[in-house]
């Protein structure tokens, strides 16, 4: 009896009554949860840009993947599936034993560690690795409405499409193969004439001067309908002075100076800051900073047939210089300068040969070299150009970029500081106290 009145004394029945509620809480909590995406930019649910490109696949789709029912990422690729069934009920998801049918798997090729198929309208796209970026990238290629070809002129100095130097366009060119383009390098001096239809040409900073035969070539194929995108520089000695001639651009003398660049902490004077986009197709909803390395002023002599929007501009407090950058660099010393807001970016468009014919013509290319893309805007910028040079409208305002929070971007100072903390400061605390420590027990 003693002992029974001791197993249900009150501290007894506390402690019980805690483990008992305990367990409660911890069977509800696996039944009723909730869900909280708290990084910067949804990034454990679809974010903004998976759902837009699942708005564009009107049909069904089916994704079978191709995965041992023993594999420790199951779990996580039928969840990130399931999410994306969420956004389009018409959405299929299967997933294949390799092992039960290996006839099929010869048939398909598919990769030893596994493959991942996803189909639309008879066209499929194959992953051997599987993110929601890497889904939404190659669901964009099947919503394509075109396989699209971008031909980079070659022969003359041009930024590279292949390499990934600081001043070159590899980082981008390899964005613009992800999402659907053909891409590749073009010789005009190979070519007896080019084709107009389903080709954008990309003239990228040039530093030779192309041939005569070389700039008949490119106005017939202007003539022709063809799209093209010209990023030209400073003061180029290009040899497309008739080009420019035929589109009725001025490149304007000098670089731009924009003061509004010394408050994203840049070290040069000679970079200009656009925060003001006029409305159009290409840059609807566009509202980032972009930043233009040494650009080049553009100007435009009207030409009836086309339709021209100055795209992206400088800020007011822009002027294009003609004199030295060094020392005090101040507006006005050269009658030729013009004062801010001046127009890096034009936009043309005309009814040519019943297909629209779209030109871009951008006063810098750097803005798009693998040392800037990342800077702000740049990178959607450059991808809002290309899908509204080749007419897909719809897939404009699509942003497949990197989620925020992968990345971090550290200005100069805050590397400075990283390092000697890391490197100095945390290694000098620890070696002062194991000082410390092995002088004491030593001296008591």
């Amino acid at each position: 009896m003693n002992r029974l009145k001791n197993m249900l004394s009150p501290a007894t029945t506390r402690t019980s009554l805690i483990v008992l509620c305990l367990i409660a809480a911890c069977t509800l909590a696996q039944r009723l949860y909730a869900l909280k995406d708290m990084t910067a930019d949804s990034q454990h649910t679809l974010t903004s840009q998976s759902v837009e490109t699942l708005s564009l696949l009107t049909g069904p789709l089916e994704v079978e993947v191709f995965i041992n029912p023993q594999d420790p990422q199951i779990d996580s690729v039928t969840s990130l599936l399931n999410k994306y069934k969420a956004g389009k009920p018409d959405l299929t998801i299967t997933l294949t034993d390799p092992a039960l049918d290996p006839q099929r798997m010869r048939q398909l090729d598919v990769a030893p560690g596994g493959e991942v198929f996803i189909r639309y309208r008879k066209r499929t796209q194959r992953l051997t690795q599987i993110s929601e970026q890497v889904l939404t990238t190659a669901m964009l290629r099947l919503a394509r409405s075109k396989n699209h070809t971008v031909l980079f002129t070659t022969g003359h100095g041009e930024r590279s499409i292949k390499s990934q130097s600081n001043a070159d366009l590899g980082v981008f060119t390899q964005q613009l193969v992800a999402s659907g383009f053909n891409v590749d390098n073009i010789k005009l001096t190979d070519q007896t004439s080019l084709a107009a239809s389903d080709t954008t040409l990309v003239v990228a900073g040039p530093l030779q001067r192309f041939l005569a035969q070389e700039v008949a070539l490119l106005l017939e194929f202007i003539s022709n309908g063809g799209n093209l995108i010209w990023l030209t520089e400073p003061d180029s000695d290009d040899g497309l002075k008739p080009l420019a001639i035929e589109l009725g651009i001025d490149r304007l003398p000098g670089v731009v100076i924009d003061m509004a660049a010394q408050q994203l902490q840049v070290d040069r004077p000679d970079f200009a800051v656009a925060n003001n986009y006029l409305r159009h197709d290409a840059t609807k909803g566009f509202a980032d900073v972009t930043l233009f390395p040494q650009a080049s002023g553009l100007a435009y002599n009207a030409k009836r047939e086309w339709q021209v929007t100055p795209l992206v501009q400088s800020t007011e407090n822009a002027w294009t210089e003609t004199g030295a950058l060094s020392g005090e660099v101040i507006y006005g010393d050269d009658e030729r300068e013009v004062s801010g807001p001046i127009p890096l970016i034009f936009a043309m468009e005309r009814s040519r040969n019943n297909k629209q014919q779209r030109i871009i013509v951008a006063g810098d290319g750097d803005f798009l070299a693998d040392a800037w893309i990342a800077n702000g805007g740049n990178r959607d910028l450059g991808n809002r150009l290309l899908n509204w040079s080749v007419g897909d409208n719809t897939i404009i305002a699509i942003d497949t970029s990197l989620h925020k929070d992968t990345q971090i971007d550290l200005s100069r100072a805050a590397m400075f500081w990283l390092a000697g903390v890391s490197l100095l400061l945390l290694p000098g605390l620890m070696i002062s106290t194991a000082a410390g420590v092995w002088y004491r027990r030593q001296h008591g």
